[in-house]
């Protein structure tokens, strides 16, 4: 049975308790002790206790609003969690000088199960602003996309939302965040900075778990570096849902694609320069026609780079332009290697274009790029694709099982 607190008896509990004298208890709340279920506004303050001891899963529940304000600690006992549902919120605004801490009780990875925005939690309130979290990812859970099993410190679950900025998490047994494909960060589905200048770091299975559609949240200003070894990469899930249009900003580590990721028909993936995209093996990049695109501009000293988890000739497809004949499509200054997954040898290449037989014209063009490693051709393109005419001379190409570059019969 989940127990409530309201807002007079934490006060008058939290002054008993942390006052002169100490003591006090009653109704799931011992002085400073939270566990149970918060259906109306309660405030935490660190004048009234310092640490709060969560002693017991806590629930904020609408119309409840669980307000926290700088310099709380917040102490949590093992495998407990806070979880935020419906259009109750969680408000844990600190300030630079003065920040807001949950922590476990131990400080060991993995000691409480972390702050949990469950299904639908989509309070417009909810938020996390200088606030430090550590020692959480308790809790195993199910992806039913890209990720199976999992854990996470901060976990948005379908259809939350938080903002999220200034935000510490470290020393997680899985991943700093998961995000849901249908999550959100801020105010609507739009990129706008409510997730930026965040430190995702120490985490075990690294800093973000994200699917493809959401990546355009991820503000340049985060810090996802300094996770356990092999795992300082955003996550990114796909193949579930389509690419909207977006930019995929450089990052200080690597994107790690998980699945074949789509970018819609009518939608525009732009990739900074700069960037790199690793991909799992059988994974790629399609653009899907007729007016689906990819635009890809590096520059001499900040290339943009599409490679392979493992440097495996024809370990994952590669770029794929699927009847596509937007102008968007666009390749300079970029690096594509070890692609040539597709079994058909027409289509097995790092950059392919592709043609559904129609009589309209697919368009593409790659300049001063570097295309090596393929277990097919470099670049194969559908006979009806209009290309840059130097497209065989402008690029550098560099063992190539097949042609440097192939015209589809």
């Amino acid at each position: 049975m989940k127990l409530k607190i309201t807002a007079l008896t934490l006060a008058l509990l939290a002054l008993a308790a942390c006052g002169p004298g100490g003591g006090g208890g009653g109704g799931g709340v011992t002085g400073c002790n939270l566990s149970g279920t918060i259906d109306t506004q309660v405030t935490l303050t660190p004048s009234a206790c310092s640490p709060y001891h969560v002693t017991g899963d806590l629930y904020v529940e609408e119309p409840g609003k669980l307000v926290i304000q700088p310099g709380t600690t917040l102490e949590f006992a093992q495998d407990t969690g806070l979880y935020v549902s419906g259009h109750g919120a969680l408000v844990a605004v600190g300030t630079a000088s003065d920040k807001i801490l949950f922590t476990g009780a131990s400080k060991t990875r993995g000691y409480w199960n972390g702050v949990v925005f469950q299904s639908f939690a989509n309070s417009f309130d909810n938020e996390l602003k200088y606030v430090e979290i550590e020692y959480a990812g308790a809790d195993e859970r199910w992806d039913g996309g890209a990720f199976g099993n999992y854990r996470a410190a901060v976990e948005l679950e379908e259809e939350a939302r938080t903002k999220m900025t200034y935000t510490v998490v470290r020393e997680s047994e899985g991943f700093g965040v998961f995000m849901a494909y249908d999550a959100y960060f801020g105010a609507d589905s739009s990129p706008d900075g409510d997730f930026a200048h965040n430190t995702l770091t120490q985490n075990a299975a690294g800093p973000i778990a994200i699917y493809e559609n959401k990546v355009g949240h991820l503000d340049a200003s985060n810090d996802f570096g300094g996770n356990d070894a092999g795992h300082d990469y955003v996550y990114v899930g796909a193949g579930y849902t389509a690419v909207p249009t977006q930019t995929w900003q450089r990052l200080n580590v690597p994107y790690l694609v998980h699945g074949y990721a789509t970018v819609g028909d009518g939608e525009l993936l732009t990739i900074a320069p700069g960037t790199t995209l690793v991909f799992q093996q059988d994974g790629g990049l399609e653009a899907d026609g007729p007016s689906g695109a990819i635009h890809a501009v590096g520059t001499a000293s900040e290339p943009i780079v599409f490679t392979a988890l493992q440097p495996v000739k024809g370990y994952w497809y590669g770029l794929v332009f699927d009847d596509t004949r937007s102008t968007n499509n666009v390749l300079h200054y970029v690096t594509v290697e070890y692609g040539g997954a597709d079994t058909d040898p027409e289509l097995s290449a790092n950059i392919v274009v592709t043609s559904s037989g129609n009589a309209s014209s697919q368009w593409i063009e790659v300049k001063n790029s570097t295309i090596q490693h393929s277990a097919g051709h470099g670049i194969s393109v559908a006979q009806e694709t209009t290309y840059n005419s130097d497209i065989g001379t402008s690029n550098t190409f560099a063992d190539i099982d097949g042609e440097n570059f192939h015209v589809q019969p």
